[in-house]
């Protein structure tokens, strides 16, 4: 049964002047809460006056504010279990270590709800059903871009899912992603302290932002050295999005391969190694087990796309 859109239209009075464009709505729409608005405004599905406009917009009076499809970003009721298959790194009574492909969403969202990791743990899960039901995350307590691949944790119950999630909020697990970046570096290692927040240009993307960014740390070590390029280790101490490739980017060493933050020069080193997609690889993660207390060490061998490329770069092929 196709889903009938919710158009919605508001008219800014007298005593709305001045609140910013989310405040506005949820006080509208108390339904919908004020993350749901702002993630319809960060992807445009919020007009004023016929145009897109930023969350912190302020209304003035008689503005006329649209949302064409109010539940254009919700989820689906229920997932749909996907049999695949899934390449598991390590597995026990409370919790799955996934080596993630490249190319595969971990969460569903508008327009792609049925081909995600998450559909895909349902199916595998399937006997742990009673204890997520079918929720939009089942386990899954962290994410990686759809385009970078490696180790993703999936709890297998909500006392370890949210464990877990109290262990990366506490920065008690150890990250390290491979990243082939653009350039080479003068020093063998460094350290980026740079606040990130969504970009006003482009409200896809994430940007240094000084003045609304969240605190972002990523640590950097050189581990091979090509020339036009550098194979680095990434420790990101911070979750924010799209974080490792905002750093590198910001710095001049863009991700090799990345088409939202890279530059012509990192697409023709892509191009020259056969890369279709940006090379970064969750490769490590380390912590201690939140029910046994186990100290856990995980390792993901390189995707084969990205090994192929390191190949192409060690024997001079290009």
């Amino acid at each position: 049964m196709q889903k009938k859109n919710k158009i919605l239209s508001l008219t800014a009075g007298e005593f709305d002047t001045d609140s910013r464009l989310d405040s506005f709505i949820v006080r509208k729409l108390p339904q919908y809460t004020r993350s749901y608005i702002q993630k319809l405004i960060e992807n445009q599905c919020v007009l004023v006056n016929s145009a897109a406009a930023a969350k912190n917009y302020r209304i003035r009076p008689n503005d006329i504010i649209v949302i064409p499809d109010v539940e254009a970003l919700l989820p689906p009721e229920e997932l749909v279990p996907l049999e695949k298959k899934l390449k598991i790194i390590y597995e026990d009574s409370y919790l799955i270590a996934i080596s993630k492909e490249a190319g595969m969403s971990v969460h569903p969202a508008a327009g792609n709800s049925t081909g995600t990791l998450a559909n895909a743990i349902v199916f595998y899960l399937k006997e742990k059903q009673e204890a997520f039901g079918k929720t939009i995350r089942p386990g899954i307590v962290h994410r990686l871009d759809k385009d970078t691949s490696g180790i993703i944790l999936v709890a297998k119950d909500p006392s370890t899912q949210f464990r877990l999630s109290s262990l990366f909020k506490e920065r008690k697990i150890i990250k390290i992603y491979s990243a082939l970046v653009l350039g080479d570096f003068s020093e063998e290692s460094g350290h980026i302290d740079l606040p990130i927040g969504r970009s006003r240009i482009d409200r896809k993307k994430m940007g240094i932002s000084i003045d609304n960014g969240r605190q972002s740390q990523t640590d950097f070590k050189v581990i091979e050295r090509f020339g036009d390029c550098t194979l680095v280790d990434a420790y990101p101490k911070t979750g924010r999005t799209h974080q490792i490739r905002v750093h590198l980017s910001y710095i001049n060493h863009p991700v090799i391969g990345d088409t939202l933050y890279g530059n012509s020069q990192s697409t023709a080193v892509a191009k020259k190694t056969g890369l279709k997609r940006q090379f970064l690889h969750a490769r490590y993660l380390s912590f201690f087990h939140p029910v046994t207390g186990q100290a856990i060490e995980l390792q993901d061998g390189l995707a084969p796309d990205l090994d192929k490329s390191l190949g192409i770069l060690r024997t001079n092929k290009i």
